[in-house]
């Protein structure tokens, strides 16, 4: 059996016109959205400063490992799909299936809850004159626009939006010190109440349950890093850039993450009653707000919008890839393989149609949607993630099983190894665990659903096992049997060529046949 339909012919290619410097900002800020700025609100409330800290460190560690990973995978099989891609080759069709609807339907839903989130952000101010409705309307046309003119304005609007977002947290930053410093004369909380005093008896609030919650909000907020190699196939030179990715990602994480929340700590408590449900005022803006600094708390509000809006923007153009590379591979309908005018116009459309799910905002506790969607995103990363270190783990496997030269396919390595590789994945798995567990046992006033919870894992299973069903395809590719051709594509004005690292290597298709016959 088939693995999968043939490709359908579109109208023509994506097009590599994404520049290094542009991806270079990408690689930056791009994806921060509101599991920072709005998640770490309940998270700091229910965890505390210190498990807020630590859950973020851990998971940027196992991120950053993910990241060479998934840089080595590029760097030596540079494809379109990028990790899903990855999954079909070196573990199975059918897990490659469930990962590549596993992230379009996580992205894109995840622009419905960044468009909710935005909704929330506003409402810190006095809309009551503008409908809901109207607000929505002008955002989802934002996103029209920017994503209207190809991946180059994208990726352009998208270094604008680095920009602010980078300037929002580093100012925070600053003014945090003040704060703590006593430099800020409208704040008269005393120093006692300020700096790591907030951490005595607080600094790890409901004990194990309140860390496993926010590493909850953690899977999130890192989540889209990963995109970055979705991103690299438009670039103009793919290979490079991933490698620079993998070096920037560390920077990121420090300065863009661990630097803001630890100052977070340290001048903002939170109470855990009903005030823990914010209403999307993100705890950035709530930190000046308690400081007194109302103008500077109505500027960050004003920039967190923007950087909620750039991860709806950053989200549309990864699952509209994603949708794209998926049905040209025949494991989608085959109209959202299509390409015109170097877009993948409907697979834009279908994301953009189900974007006006935003309007659940509207209904009554429509605002419960966050919870749900935090909890689905928060799975769909951790699977995505532990896939891309699998996939590095067996293709090293693969090679040591073939007794060949890593040298002669891998042209970039994974500083951390297979080892790191296999470290990330125990992180991962618990991130899982604790997610079930903390939803079970949440100390939250009003708790959610434990369906919500295991969410991500009911669509990646799903998924799975209707391929398996269907298709009766194989549970996983044996080592020997994995294709290890390497192909490099370079632009299409140029000819294509590809080199066999073992004679006779046939392409994935054709193994995939063999394996799926026997």
């Amino acid at each position: 059996m088939a693995l999968a339909g043939p490709a359908p012919q579109g109208d023509g290619s994506l097009q590599k016109v994404i520049t290094t410097r542009q991806f270079i900002f990408m690689a930056l800020s791009s994806s921060i959205g509101a599991g920072l700025f709005i998640a770490t609100y309940p998270s700091l409330a229910v965890g505390g400063p210190a498990s807020l800290l630590l859950s973020f460190a851990i998971v940027g560690v196992a991120v950053w490992i993910t990241m060479c990973a998934l840089g080595e995978l590029s760097v030596a099989f540079p494809v379109s799909g990028s990790f899903y891609e990855y999954s079909v080759r070196f573990i199975s069709p059918a897990w490659g299936f469930a990962m590549g609807w596993n992230y379009v339907i996580n992205f894109v839903f995840i622009v419905v809850f960044e468009l909710v989130i935005i909704l929330q952000c506003v409402q810190y101010w006095d809309t009551t004159k503008i409908p809901v409705y109207g607000l929505l309307l002008i955002f989802i046309a934002g996103l029209i626009l920017v994503n209207a003119f190809g991946a180059k304005w994208y990726a352009e609007a998208e270094n604008v939006f680095a920009v602010c977002k980078m300037s929002v947290l580093t100012a925070f930053i600053i003014v945090a010190i003040l704060i703590v410093c006593k430099a800020i004369p409208s704040d008269s909380r005393p120093a006692e109440e300020l700096g790591f005093n907030t951490w005595k008896g607080g600094a790890f609030k409901n004990g194990p349950i309140g860390f496993m919650y926010v590493f909850m909000a953690a899977g999130m907020a890192y989540g889209g890093t990963e995109m970055l190699g979705i991103t690299a196939a438009e670039c103009e030179n793919p290979r490079r850039v991933m490698r620079l990715a993998c070096m920037i990602v560390p920077a990121r994480v420090i300065w863009l993450y661990l630097l803001p929340i630890l100052v977070l700590g340290l001048v903002l408590e939170i109470p855990l009653d009903a005030s823990v449900y914010s209403g999307g005022i993100s705890p950035f803006v709530a930190a000046m707000d308690q400081a007194r600094i109302p103008i500077l708390a109505s500027v960050f509000n004003g920039i967190i919008i923007i950087a909620i809006f750039s991860m709806a923007n950053a989200s549309v153009f990864a699952s509209s890839r994603a949708l794209q590379a998926i049905s040209a591979r025949g494991m989608g309908p085959p109209l959202f393989a299509k390409i015109k005018w170097g877009h993948p116009i409907w697979a834009l459309a279908l994301i953009f149609l189900i974007s006006l799910l935003s309007l659940v905002k509207m209904a009554k506790n429509g605002d419960m949607v966050f919870d749900w969607l935090l909890a689905l995103a928060a799975g769909s990363n951790y699977f995505t993630w532990m896939s891309i270190c699998v996939c590095h783990i067996r293709l090293r496997m693969a090679i040591w099983r073939r007794g060949l030269d890593e040298n002669d396919i891998l042209k970039w390595k994974s500083p951390p190894g297979i080892i790191g590789s296999a470290v990330a994945i125990l992180i991962f798995v618990f991130g899982l665990s604790a997610q079930i567990v903390a939803t079970a046992r949440s100390p939250l006033p009003k708790p959610p659903h434990i369906l919500s919870s295991i969410l991500g894992i009911i669509v990646v299973f799903v998924c799975w096992a209707g391929y398996m069903i269907v298709r009766r395809g194989v549970f996983w590719i044996p080592l020997d049997q994995i294709d290890l051709k390497i192909k490099i594509e370079e632009s299409d004005a140029s000819p294509r060529r590809s080199h066999d690292v073992e004679s006779g290597s046939e392409s994935i298709a054709t193994r995939c046949d063999e394996i799926t016959n026997t």
